[in-house]
């Protein structure tokens, strides 16, 4: 039995990139933060975990003709 990946997936990568824009908007408004660039490397790195955890629990359903 495999678990059902797909809710944490979707929060991980819907929370970074919302930290992520926060992020941004903060520094174009000239706050500094400091380690952002590897802050946003981590959020980018978050993204693609949360990616793969939404395509591997897809990929592990089987589809049943009552689903098609």
């Amino acid at each position: 039995m495999t678990h059902d990946l797909t809710l944490p997936g979707a929060a991980l990568v819907s929370t970074c990139i919302i930290a992520g824009g926060i992020l941004i908007a903060a520094q174009m408004f000239a706050v500094v933060i400091p380690f952002a660039p590897y802050v946003m490397v981590a959020l980018a790195v978050l993204v693609v975990i949360g990616a793969a955890m939404l395509i591997f629990s897809c990929r592990g359903r089987e589809i049943s003709p009552s689903q098609e």
